[in-house]
């Protein structure tokens, strides 16, 4: 290779390195069992909503293994840039805190994050590791965290505010009246134009 050919292949290879080391990690795993996706975001929810996202943990072993799953506040060394750890981990709920699985096999644990709709929890962004526990490796407890990413709307998830219907609704009735009232005086200025 001349010196142009090396250079514009080390400069390949450094790209392809930077681009496979900044995306996000599909899949955790460890000892023949796996936690997918290795990152999650969730974007602008509203204070007061629940949203479920899916994750899956996979066992690639020829033997049953449990998994607790559980919320884990990162360490702030490890945040990613942009975000604070999740104030409270009681957001965070799994409807399979217990994971049992059969030899290579695979099971779907839906998460359901909420924000609470009291407090100053809005135009924020959290962060919070979902984790999966096995102890199949005798007194050792082996650990896979898909990292959460959160971003919160300052906005409230609210359901249909009757009240503002019913201002709206009287508005409109009462210049109705005041229009059906005032028809003459109307058609006479309208009549100018």
């Amino acid at each position: 290779m001349n010196g142009k050919g090396w250079l514009k292949w080390a400069i390949g290879v450094l790209l392809a390195i930077l681009t496979i080391s900044s995306a996000p990690a599909l899949a955790q795993e460890a000892e023949g069992w796996a936690i997918s996706p290795g990152e999650a975001r969730i974007d602008g929810i509203l204070l007061g909503e629940s949203v479920n996202l899916s994750i899956t943990v996979a066992n690639n072993k020829d033997s049953p293994l449990a998994f607790t799953m559980s919320a884990e506040i990162p360490p702030e060394s490890e945040l990613r840039p942009g975000y604070e750890q999740i104030p409270d981990t009681n957001w965070i709920t799994f409807d399979s805190p217990l994971v049992e699985l059969d030899a290579l096999s695979r099971q779907e644990v839906i998460v359901t994050v909420t924000i609470p709709a009291s407090g100053d929890w809005g135009g924020r962004s959290y962060e919070c590791w979902l984790r999966a526990t096995s102890e199949a490796m005798g007194m050792l407890q082996v650990e896979l965290d898909c990292r959460l990413l959160l971003s919160t709307s300052a906005a409230y998830a609210r359901g249909i505010d009757w009240i503002l219907v019913g201002v709206i609704a009287g508005v409109v009735v009462v210049a109705g009246a005041m229009a059906y009232s005032n028809r003459r005086a109307i058609k006479r200025w309208a009549g100018r134009w």
